[in-house]
């Protein structure tokens, strides 16, 4: 009976109810699905937005790290080609790789694998090219260090021929007749000149030597350095691809070869000349004459003393 009653009033129901109620529910489920797309394709943006702003933090970072990696790197190769310059004080020197050690070891944080050993590969080198060459500059050091005294050496004797010969010459000048002063002064300089005389031909030896040795080391300073050269150029190949920078990279290697090649010709050639120069310079500045030495150091205008032979004492009555 109750059943009935239901399908009585189901039945007393106007069908354009029904149909209202379908269409309604049918648009409803329509809007129900638009919505649940909609917000799914706002999740998916808002992901990929975040992924993006991710990535182009990480990019950021990566490019702030790679660019003082490979400032540093530069600066290293700049500091090896620099063990030959006798023009650059040892602070001025040590100022060009201040900091690099940090630069290089950041992109141990970022980096990818290939590129951080192609960073670790050149840190060695350079590492082993610094200990070789500060050896090297070793003897360099040493023997400047014994021309500076031979130098002084001469100064001093040069002084002491000069201030006897002065009173000799004044002796002269007065007619004195102390013959055992005269003789102490001329013993004295004497004594002097054969002192400088030692002193310019071991000075001549020194410069040789100090040639040859300035010679092997700017020729091996050079050779590091392009050496060096040819490492940050695989370090760079490998920071751009990280940078995602397009780059041909054979040819941008072929280019850096040709470059590293004529760099070579171009550093023998200039130490060949350079030093002809610094040889030519040498035996200029050492010429084996007592009057070119003291036309070099200014002692005086005039060419050098002669020893003077011994003043005979004057006779009395």
């Amino acid at each position: 009976m109750l059943l009935g009653s239901v399908f009585a009033l189901l039945k007393s129901v106007p069908a354009i109810f029904y149909a209202i109620t379908t269409g309604s529910t049918i648009t409803l489920s329509g809007l129900y699905m638009q919505n649940r797309s909609e917000s799914e394709r706002n999740t998916e943006r808002l992901r990929h937005d975040a992924l993006m702003r991710d990535r182009e933090r990480d990019m950021a970072l990566r490019r702030e790290v790679y660019l003082k990696s490979a400032e540093a790197l530069a600066h290293a190769q700049e500091y090896l080609a620099a063990f030959a310059r006798d023009d650059l004080a040892a602070d001025q020197h040590e100022a060009l790789i201040r900091g690099i050690g940090g630069d290089l070891n950041k992109v141990h944080i970022v980096g990818s694998l290939a590129t951080v050993q192609a960073i670790v590969e050149a840190n060695e080198f350079f590492v082993r090219s610094v200990a070789d060459l500060g050896v090297e500059q070793l003897p360099v050091k040493r023997v400047k260090e014994e021309i500076r005294a031979e130098e002084l050496l001469i100064e001093a004797a040069g002084g002491r021929r000069d201030e006897a010969l002065a009173r000799m010459r004044e002796m002269d000048r007065a007619q004195a007749t102390e013959s055992a002063f005269w003789n102490v002064q001329n013993q004295i300089l004497a004594e002097a000149q054969a002192a400088i005389e030692d002193a310019v031909e071991r000075l001549r030896e020194l410069r040789e030597t100090l040639l040859a040795n300035e010679a092997q080391l700017l020729r091996d300073a050079a050779h590091a350095g392009i050496a060096f050269g040819a490492l940050v150029v695989r370090a760079n190949v490998a920071i751009r691809r990280e940078l995602e920078l397009p780059l041909d990279t054979e040819a941008y290697i072929g280019l850096m070869e040709r470059s590293q090649e004529a760099l070579t010709r171009h550093v023998g050639n200039f130490q060949e000349q350079t030093m002809e120069d610094r040889r030519s310079l040498v035996k200029s500045h050492l010429a084996p004459t007592r009057g070119a030495f003291v036309h070099w150091f200014g002692r005086q205008k005039g060419p050098g003393p002669q020893p003077v032979a011994e003043r005979p004492a004057a006779q009395e009555g």
